[in-house]
């Protein structure tokens, strides 16, 4: 993206990293404490297998951590409220609050 400045005429461009993917994820296990925040992204993995009869049934379900994203204190506040924004938009648009709890 081309680089944008803003009032203080510092100039900020947005760039993907060389390690940059893009993951699905269904979960996250979340810290914050005086010293760090931390997001760790995660999706779940069912097992399956047959058993006995032929059916297809889940032994079990592996939660797979994708990242581990640690930042400040600060930082994770500042993630907090960006997400919390985000969703509060996006209640606001008809159709598409979520019924769950």
């Amino acid at each position: 993206m081309p680089a944008k400045e803003n009032d203080c005429r510092t100039a900020f461009e947005i760039t993907k990293d060389p390690g940059f993917r893009t993951v699905h994820v269904d979960g996250a296990i979340v810290t914050l404490n005086a010293r760090f925040g931390q997001v760790i992204l995660t999706y779940e993995e069912p097992e399956f297998t047959t058993d006995q009869n032929g059916d297809i049934v889940t032994e079990k379900v592996q939660k797979r951590l994708v990242i581990d994203a640690r930042m400040s204190p600060e930082a994770f506040r500042s993630l907090a409220a960006t997400m919390t924004d985000q969703v509060k938009r996006y209640d606001e648009r008809p159709g598409t609050r979520d019924s769950s709890p």
